[in-house]
């Protein structure tokens, strides 16, 4: 990932969550070792919905024996923001979709291959907490690089384009489109933002001039 959530300080709450998957039970005892910190999880049940971890669960693999998986490209906040989505806590689940962490749920629910959490994404975008709650408008770029890199469909994608189009600042989201890495994302991201935003116009100043009146008449 890009590391952004590292950019910014991390709240108590997801401190209290890294602190939770830092320690080991008669369940989370698979380790993931991460660019920043080892967490645990249960591997078991990470292999009922994700394809990733049910092949390291099943297959024939040194990852399986050894109890462990390297992801040194990985950041421990945006794994266990992922994480604390998916996997219950106390029995309970808290399936929130929000700005903080829309990003890590897009990353890792392709890289996990967990296709019920990218149809949750899917309908979030559909729904009127999204439309409504007031993002980033960088992010919501970003957001929309990533989202096409994983093969989403274009109909998936416009919610979050016509949200960028309705932001009044041109040139701010051109220029975020502009920082892009790759020329042909930034063509089509840009054309798709304009495609949605509003037409604008300049009204005409009003003629006084009457066509029937000889007074006002220009010709004779």
């Amino acid at each position: 990932m890009t590391g952004d959530i590292q950019t910014q300080p991390i709240s108590d709450a997801l401190q209290s969550k890294i602190n939770l998957f830092r320690t080991t039970t008669d369940l989370r005892t698979f380790q993931i070792n991460t660019q920043t910190d080892t967490i645990f999880v249960n591997l078991n049940y990470l292999a009922e919905i994700s394809e990733y971890f049910h092949i390291l669960r099943t297959g024939s693999y040194t990852e399986k024996t050894s109890e462990k998986v390297i992801l040194d490209d990985v950041f421990t906040e945006e794994l266990v923001i992922f994480l604390s989505y998916a996997c219950p806590e106390g029995f309970e689940f808290d399936r929130t979709i929000n700005q903080q962490n829309i990003t890590a749920l897009a990353y890792f629910s392709d890289r996990f291959m967990v296709p019920w959490v990218k149809q949750e994404i899917k309908k979030y975008f559909k729904s009127e907490d999204f439309k409504h709650e007031i993002y980033d408008t960088e992010m919501l770029i970003q957001l929309c690089y990533l989202l096409r890199a994983q093969s989403y469909a274009s109909a998936d994608i416009d919610p979050v384009f016509q949200k960028i189009a309705r932001y009044g600042d041109v040139a701010a989201v051109d220029k975020a489109v502009a920082i892009l890495p790759d020329k042909e994302s930034r063509i089509y991201i840009g054309e798709r933002i304009i495609f949605f935003r509003p037409y604008t116009f300049t009204v005409r100043p009003q003629s006084y001039f009457t066509w029937n009146d000889n007074r006002a008449r220009l010709f004779f």
